[in-house]
C-alpha cells in the first residue's frame, strides 16, 4: 500500500466519525439561510500521521482536514471528527490560523515561543477531550477577557503511550513577558491534575 493511501485512509477514519441517522436527518430539513457568526480569523485543522516506516518527512505526514471562519463552521467541524483521546499513539490534530504552517520555523512561527502540557494517560479519558476543546474555543475566540490575543498562532494535541502533549503556540512580540502571562493563565484555567508546564522558545528546541 502507498504512502498517500496510507494517509488518506487514516484521515478518513479520523473525519469519518458522524452519525448516519445525524447526517439523514440533516438531509431531510428543509434548507433555510443560516445567520452565522463570524471568527476573526480563518483558522485551518491539520491531522498528523505517524509514520512508523521513516519513509515521510514531516510535511509528507501533514493533512489538511478543513479550513473554518464562522461559529458554526467550528461546530460542525469537530463535532464531526474523532475526540482527540481516541487518536492512535504518535498521532495528532493541529489547528492554526490561515495562511500559518505548523513548522517552528515558518511564517508567523519563527523567534515565538510555545507552552506544552504533559497530561497523564489516566486523564486521557477523564479530561484531555474537554481541555483540547475549551482551549481552542479560547483561541480561535480570540476574547481579551479568556487571556488570549492576537500572538496566539495555533494549538497542537498529540497522542503519546504514557503522556499526552497540548502545546500553545505565539508568535515572536516584544511584548513576550505579557503573552507569556496570558497563555500562562488560559493553559492554568483548566482541571487538570498533575500536569507540567514547559515554556521554552523556538530557537532553543
Amino acid at each position: 500500500m502507498s504512502e498517500t493511501v496510507v494517509l488518506t485512509t487514516e484521515l478518513d477514519e479520523a473525519v469519518s466519525t458522524t452519525n448516519d441517522a445525524a447526517i439523514s436527518n440533516m438531509e431531510k430539513k428543509d434548507p433555510e439561510p443560516v445567520l452565522k457568526h463570524p471568527l476573526n480569523s480563518t483558522w485551518t485543522l491539520f491531522y498528523f500521521i505517524n509514520d512508523k516506516s521513516g519513509k515521510l518527512n514531516y510535511e509528507e505526514c501533514l493533512a489538511v482536514v478543513a479550513s473554518f471562519n464562522t461559529v458554526e463552521d467550528f461546530w460542525a467541524l469537530f463535532n464531526h471528527i474523532k475526540n482527540a483521546s481516541k487518536l492512535k499513539i504518535g498521532f495528532a490534530y493541529l489547528l492554526f490560523k490561515n495562511g500559518i504552517l505548523p513548522y517552528w520555523d515558518g511564517s508567523g512561527n519563527a523567534g515565538g515561543g510555545r507552552w506544552t502540557l504533559k497530561t497523564s494517560w489516566h486523564q486521557r479519558f477523564t479530561h484531555l477531550d474537554n481541555y483540547w476543546l475549551e482551549l481552542i474555543m479560547m483561541m480561535v475566540g480570540e476574547d481579551e477577557e479568556e487571556c488570549v490575543n492576537n500572538n496566539i498562532t495555533g494549538a497542537i494535541i498529540t497522542r503519546r503511550m504514557k503522556q499526552d502533549l497540548v502545546s500553545l503556540w505565539c508568535a515572536p512580540t516584544k511584548k513576550f513577558e505579557v503573552t507569556l502571562k496570558e497563555s500562562d493563565e488560559a493553559m492554568h484555567g483548566h482541571p487538570i491534575e498533575h500536569y507540567h508546564r514547559i515554556q521554552n522558545a523556538f530557537e532553543q528546541d
